[in-house]
This record gives C-alpha cells, structure tokens and sequence, in this order.
C-alpha cells in the first residue's frame, strides 16, 4: 500500500523515530529518517515489504534487551503489537543507544512504532538548563529544514538541513533575511503565507513548489507557526520545509506511465473492457471495445460524441453492463472458471449489435483484476467474424457441389451412414432415387460446356422443388443426382414423386433462346429400415436407373430383387 505524502511530512516532522506497519500483514510501509538513523545496524529490516517477523528476527540478533533475551523479548513485543491500542514494548539498545518504543494505532489505518532514543532524551534534558543554546540545539537534530524568523524576518535560529534546502551555507544565512538568501519564488510565497502568523497566533501547512537560483525544481510540505516571546507577545515565526521533490517527480512518473497506458489501450486494435466483478457494470473501455459491439457512449463530462478519438478523456458506458455478452447464468458459469483457473481464454461468443443487420463473432478472454479499489474483470475482445465465415466457406465447400450448391458425394455419403444407424432394426420405409440426365452430352458437344453447366444448375433447382419432401438431395459427379427418402412412404408415394420429379424434367430446357434436348431416366431402390445395407441401396438403384435408360429413356423403375439376376445368382 501507498503511504501518502501528508503522513510522511508528519512523520519526519518528529524528533521520535517512527516505523509505519500495514494493518492487514504487519509489514513495514515507511520508516522516518530519525528511525533510519537510530536503527543504522537494522537498516535491511526498515525497507518497505519487510515482514515484521523479519525485522525482529533482526532486532533480536543485533540489540541487547534489558528486561530478558531476544527471543523472549521480541515474541513479547510481537504480541503486544498485535493488540489494540497502546502499548510499551521491551526496551533495547543498539550501538550503545538505549531506546525505549511503544506500539499505537496510526493513521490511515496503519501501525505506529514510536522509537524514543532515551540516550539523547537525557542529553537533551541535560541542556535544558542552559536556555541560550536550547532552541538552536532542538532546531539541531531535527531531521528536516527548520527556521526561526523574527518580527522583522531576520533567520535568527536554522539547522544545516534548511540552509542546504535553500543552498546556501548555514553561516551565510543566520543574522540575515529570508529574502536575502532565498530563492525569490520561494521567499514570495513563504513571507505571504506568515504574514496573518505576525498578527494573531496561528499555523498555516501547504503544499509548494518553487524554482532553486541554479533553477532547479523544488517541491517541499510548508509549514509555519506563530512564535510568542517570554512575554505573551508575538515575536516571530518558526517553519519547517520537508522535501518531497523526489516524491511528487515519482508520483508524476506513475500518472505519466498510467497515462500512456491509456493511450496505448485506446489505439490498441483489440478491445479492451474493465467490468465491476460484483455488478458487472464496465468501468473502462477503449474505442475498439465499443466499436466491436455496438453501443452508445457518454463521457464524465459530458462532451461531444465526435471527441471519442480523444485517448486521454475518461469515458463510461451508458448503464451498459457484461450482460451485453453474457448471460447471467453464463456469467455465473464463466466468472466460476475464471476463477478456478486464474483465466479464461478464447471463448467464442456470438452477438448481434442494435440496429446491425448481421451477427458478429468474437472471441473473449477474462481475467480478475484489481480496478481502482475493488474487485474487477478485465476483458480482451477480438472480432472473429472473418474467420467464422472463412471456416464455414470451406466447410460448405467441402460438403456441397460448387456448381448447383446441392449436397455432394460426399456429404450425400455421410447422411447414408447417418441413416443406415438411425434405421437399422426399425420397419421404417425408406427409399433412394438416383437420376441421370438424357442428352446431356449432346447438349455439352453441340452447345458447349456453358450450356451444360446452366442445365445441370436448372437440374438441381427443379429437383429441389419437386422433391422438397427428400432428407437430402445431392449431386454425385457429372449429370448424376441422387435423393434419399426416410419415413416419407413406401413404393406408391415414391412413384408418385418420381412422377412429379419426371414432369418436372420434360419441361422445355432453353439456353439462351437454344433448346437444350434433357431428360431424365430414374432408378428407385425402395426398402424397409430393417435391411438398411445404403451401400447396397445405391447399387439397386443404380442398377434401375439402367434398366429405364434401356427401356427408353425418360422414365422411372423400382428396382425388383426378383429381375435381379447378380442377386439371385449369389
């Protein structure tokens, strides 16, 4: 967790060395700079992420406990850290330096480890008698730049560390004004912020900014209070300037790289969504993500529609939710694999945007993620529609006659296999008819193959209609159709549609104002499901659709087993 910047400048405005622990695992968050130096020996153990356990494995190694031994006194102090409230812990000594610390409950949320050096506390007692060198002794040791300014704004108290915040050496700016010494930006904007501080008691904090004489950017936490006299009266200021200008460049670099993100987000070519994990109310999106599924978008501020290309402007969906991709029992579903799984990648999904014509596929993978404080879902969306449509291309390719669009041999052979499962045991009727055009040579070497290819296209769309009532109607290879008939009726029904098919064919075939001599001759094969042999089917009715070409043509035989002189040999 990030420590603010507030809670930092606090922290080093303390003569006390204090360590900030995460509440929820004990790991220490920040460690000021008195801790830092008090605790020299101990320094792997102040980094931020360090266990607690970690630094009083440390503590207990490199300190001398004067109440019992390390092991005791750490498990002691762990203890008590884990408890609420307020607490004193086992005293200590590092280097020579006695230190005494309790445990309180700080900000934020956070745990608070005050370190008290107890060596320098009784030297500083010790001083406390002698008033002339007291406040320049106390401005001393602490840490972060400190100033004492009169009525007239002459620095008469200053440590080394303000001195070298403005750059300056300490010698030349004690006895002198602030608006000689400092920066111009800075004096301006300190001397205005004292001001009401010279004519009631008061204190004033804020964040400022201002340019160094070598030009240098500073950022520093600004904080002053009135200075009373012996007396009751005012007699000046005194201020304090904590340095945050590696802080605000740091905070600056992350928005700048949250900020290119976006960018990059915005201008990605796939889409990117961010849903609440609980409400499934989307919280982010990019351009491409609205694109893909169609839907009105507003913005925080309520600009025009047109600034959309602007990648950095935050934009919301109007009340859309992933409800626009799944349902809520899918969701359910989904969001369970997700999480079992840590992801979930390449699910196939298929929509249809308000107002498009058409549906459109995508692709989707889903993964948790933490957005802006809560629970979320992070959303890739691909359009896959181009792909689907490829496959189902080739897919239709592959089952049907690129000619006349009917079922070709070898889809017509997979729905036999299909039928010959399905009928197999069953006295259901069945029947397959197989059709061979008359003349159709004749028409290919009179008139050319352009003419053969439209009659065997008009074959195919007369055929569909006369034989609307067939489970599949195909075309096998040259002028060679078949049809297959399940449970449609046995012989007399089959002769009636052959009929209908045999009109159909007479009618006149003209080609570009040319008459195309066509007929047909048909070979019927009639049978129940329990002898569903389909190869041997085919072969019956092949073997009739010969006997009506021999028997003149234009025509129709039901193949009889009894006339089958290869069967009855057998």
């Amino acid at each position: 967790m990030a420590i603010s910047s507030d809670i930092v400048a606090t922290a080093a405005l303390g003569r006390d060395g204090v360590i900030f622990l995460s509440a929820s695992d004990l790991s220490v968050q920040h460690a000021n700079d008195v801790a830092t130096k008090m605790l020299e020996k101990l320094a792997l153990g102040l980094k931020a992420g360090t266990a607690l356990k970690q630094f009083l494995a440390l503590l207990s190694r490199e300190a001398t406990f004067t109440d019992s031994n390390g092991v005791e006194a750490v498990r002691k102090a762990l203890q008590e850290i884990g408890k609420k409230g307020e607490h004193d812990l086992p005293p200590f000594s590092v280097a020579d330096v006695r230190i005494a610390w309790r445990k309180s409950d700080g900000p934020a949320g956070l745990i608070a480890l005050q370190l008290c050096d107890v060596t320098r506390s009784e030297a500083l007692a010790r001083n406390l008698s002698d008033h002339k060198f007291f406040i320049q002794h106390l401005i001393d040791v602490l840490p972060i730049p400190i100033y004492v300014k009169n009525i007239d704004g002459i620095i008469n108290r200053c440590n080394t560390a303000f001195s070298d915040f403005i750059g300056c050496k300490l010698d030349a700016v004690l006895g002198r004004k602030s608006s000689d010494v400092a920066p111009a930006m800075l004096d301006a904007t300190m001397n205005r912020m004292e001001q009401p501080l010279l004519k009631a008691e008061g204190n004033v904090r804020d964040e400022i900014t201002f340019e160094r004489e070598d030009g240098t950017p500073k950022a520093a936490i600004f904080a002053a209070s009135t200075l009373k006299t012996p007396s009751g009266a005012i007699g000046g200021t005194i201020g304090s300037l904590i340095d945050i200008t590696s802080l605000k460049k740091a905070e600056a670099e992350v928005a700048g790289a949250a900020a290119r993100l976006t960018d990059i987000l915005q201008k990605a070519p796939i889409g990117v969504g961010i849903s609440d994990r609980e409400t499934g109310k989307f919280l982010f999106f990019n351009k491409t993500f609205v694109e893909l599924l169609g839907i009105e978008v507003g913005n925080r501020e309520d600009t025009a529609k047109d600034d959309l290309d602007d990648a950095n402007r935050k934009m919301t969906l109007t009340d859309a939710t992933d409800s626009i991709l799944l349902s809520e029992r899918y969701r359910e579903k989904s969001l369970f694999e997700m999480d079992a799984m840590g992801e979930l990648h390449d699910v196939e999904l298929r929509i249809r945007p308000t107002g498009a014509k058409e549906a459109r596929w995508l692709r989707t993978s889903l993964e948790p993620l933490p957005f802006e404080g809560q629970e979320a879902v992070l959303w890739w969306v691909a359009d896959i529609t181009k792909q689907k449509m490829a496959s189902r291309e080739l897919q239709n390719k592959a089952n049907n006659d690129e000619l006349t669009g009917l079922a070709n041999r070898a889809r017509f052979m997979q729905k036999l296999n299909h039928c010959e499962s399905v009928l197999r045991g069953t006295d259901t009727p069945a029947a397959v008819f197989l059709l061979d055009l008359d003349g159709f040579k004749q028409v290919n070497d009179t008139l050319g193959h352009a003419a053969g290819d439209w009659v065997l296209i008009e074959t195919a769309r007369r055929l569909v209609r006369a034989a609307r009532r067939a489970d599949e109607v195909a075309r096998l290879g040259g002028d060679e159709f078949t049809m297959v008939f399940i449970n449609k009726g046995r012989a007399a029904e089959m002769t009636k549609i052959a009929g209908a098919i045999l009109k159909a064919m007479a009618e006149p075939y003209v080609w570009e104002g040319k008459p195309c001599p066509i007929g047909a001759s048909i070979g019927i094969s009639v049978f129940d499901g329990g002898f569903c042999d389909m190869s041997e089917q085919l072969r019956r009715a092949d073997k009739a659709m010969y006997e009506a070409k021999l028997a003149g043509k234009g025509r129709y035989v039901v193949y009889d087993a009894e006339k089958d002189v290869d069967l009855n040999e057998d």
